[in-house]
């Protein structure tokens, strides 16, 4: 045990160096839409206005985190007025801090009494590229990462200990209606939370009051877009199309071999699912980061496999444990919401497959690879000792990727 706490203590201080080192030293001039989202930021902080669809904006986006980043970037203006976007980066530097400290309690509570499977799930996160790609930027994404990780562990603790008190309910439905109000692709964090009350048969009361909760939270401004403009998620009218006709079947089943290891950036399998995202996750396909991009696709493979087999691994068992539903559930989930938003919304230069909106999926990914891990070192301690050094020297090699250079 004192082994285990060692190595998740050194994971957590490499994760924090490596996220406050690319918070400082990443532009706060790039990054995905980031003139946008400074643009929001200062209009709501200043101005307290939300921008309108009139220009090219991010109108469609909740509020949530530009007000808060908009407070960081006041102080910026006093403490570093060259560059006050710069404690927006700051903050999501604290958020994703906070979120690797929220997912190992999550594996604590899962999986208590394996202390490596809690080590193995934390390392898949810390070193997973798009997690510290998208935390050094001025971007929305990491505070609705770390809300609905929160979210999943109140579900966790409400399921695993039956205990359904109202302030446990009332701050899960919190937690949910809070990530609503950064970035709509927490949606299918709600959804996870939902149906594993269902499944788990928990107390209707339960159920209703976390449904509530989170609709009273969020509903506000999903009902103001709706209104206003029509569409209360996105900037642009869907295609007068039925969804099976929007998207050809290469999107869906293209692999973008070989250009997947030897040329994993754009214009590379355009509009190709699984590639672009695949290349997303572990390397770099739009272009906003330095690095060896060709590399990390080969290296992201034996993670990528583990991952998957360990989801899979967490569904078959989850009917068992209760509390694990939520976090096996969630994949699942955001693959749907990711393809049905993705097929819905068509883009010529396929700008709509960015892995950053699965960011709230990735707990169960990590967790998923956790187990996939622990059930190999299970069967003894050479397999164990084997599985460890490879997958260190596969992290030691990315770190050239993960700690940014310019």
């Amino acid at each position: 045990m004192r082994t285990s706490s060692l190595a998740a203590a050194a994971i957590v201080t490499a994760f924090a160096v490596i996220a406050g080192w690319n918070a400082y030293k990443y532009p706060s001039s790039a990054g995905y839409d980031v003139q946008q989202h400074e643009q929001y930021a200062d209009l709501l902080i200043h101005h307290a206005e939300i921008p309108g669809a009139g220009t090219r904006s991010e109108y469609y986006t909740p509020p949530g985190f530009y007000a808060v980043a908009g407070v960081a970037t006041v102080i910026g203006e006093h403490v570093h007025a060259g560059d006050p976007h710069k404690l927006g980066q700051a903050l999501n530097w604290l958020v994703l801090l906070a979120t690797a400290g929220v997912l190992w309690l999550l594996a604590r509570e899962l999986f208590p009494g394996r202390p490596w499977l809690q080590v193995a799930a934390l390392g898949f996160f810390c070193f997973l590229p798009v997690v510290l790609r998208v935390g050094a930027m001025f971007h929305p994404e990491p505070l609705s990462l770390l809300l609905s990780s929160v979210a999943l562990l109140l579900a966790a603790r409400m399921l695993g200990r039956r205990d359904f008190r109202l302030p446990l309910v009332v701050a899960c439905g919190v937690a949910l209606g809070l990530g609503q109000l950064v970035r709509a692709f927490s949606l299918w964090t709600f959804a996870a939370v939902v149906l594993a009350l269902i499944v788990a048969r928990a107390p209707w009361r339960a159920l209703a009051a976390v449904v509530l909760v989170t609709a009273v939270v969020a509903s506000p401004w999903y009902v103001r877009q709706a209104v206003k403009y029509g569409n209360p998620v996105f900037d642009r009218p869907a295609p007068h199309k039925p969804i099976y006709d929007r998207r050809p079947a290469r999107f869906y089943v293209g692999l973008g071999l070989p250009d997947v290891f030897t040329h994993p950036v754009r214009p590379h399998f355009v509009n190709e699912a699984i590639p672009t995202t695949y290349s997303e996750v572990w390397g770099d396909y739009f272009g906003v980061w330095k690095g060896d991009r060709e590399r990390q696709s080969f290296l992201g493979l034996l993670p990528t496999l583990l991952a998957v087999a360990g989801w899979i691994a967490l569904i078959a068992a989850a009917r068992r444990v209760p509390a694990r539903l939520p976090v096996a559930l969630l994949p699942g989930l955001g693959i749907l919401g990711y393809l049905y938003f993705t097929v819905s919304y068509p883009t010529v230069d396929g700008d709509v497959l960015k892995a950053s909106y699965m960011l709230t999926t990735s707990p169960g990914w990590a967790l998923g690879f956790g187990l996939a891990c622990d059930r190999i070192a299970a069967r003894g301690r050479l397999w164990g000792l084997a599985l460890a050094v490879l997958l260190g020297a596969i992290a030691l090699l990315s770190l050239p990727f993960l700690v940014y250079s310019n």
